[in-house]
């Protein structure tokens, strides 16, 4: 079998990392998206549950005190909590399965409760429009997905 090689030198190289930078800095800029209001909207109501004890990981802790048959705590009354976004970014393919969002938090004015300034979440869109939140996630997947 024949074996070619071809070697790039002076302008050729220059060229062929040029075209190289701009493709790849083209596929990272279609997947920097834009957040909407209501991709918002499901981030911050995500998270009020969750610093109001009615977030996924309560809800699972309840019922599963109830499967095992102890007494189910008394529910306290839902504190509303102030959360605002000091900044917030998406990042996803259009039309892609999943959206992923980086959102720094503060609660009441301060910190969160739990400490955790920044947080990412895996966010969808409904079947009907609107968004939802499918779940967190971690900047790892956030990142990785600039350049999948």
């Amino acid at each position: 079998m024949a074996e070619y090689t071809y070697q790039f030198k002076g302008w050729q190289a220059v060229a062929a990392i040029a075209v190289v930078a701009v493709f790849m800095g083209g596929r990272v800029y279609l997947r920097v998206r834009p957040v909407e209001d209501g991709l918002r909207d499901a981030v911050k109501a995500r998270l009020q549950n969750e610093y109001s004890g009615r977030g996924p990981k309560d809800v699972m802790r309840i019922l599963a005190e109830a499967k095992e048959g102890r007494p189910v705590e008394q529910l306290q009354p839902v504190v509303q909590r102030d959360v605002e976004f000091t900044s917030i970014a998406a990042h996803g393919r259009m039309g892609g399965m999943y959206t992923l969002v980086r959102a720094e938090v503060r609660v009441d004015g301060g910190p969160p409760p739990d400490g955790r300034v920044v947080r990412y979440f895996s966010v969808m869109e409904k079947l009907g429009g609107g968004w939802m939140v499918a779940g967190e996630s971690d900047s790892y997947r956030y990142y990785e997905e600039l350049v999948r």
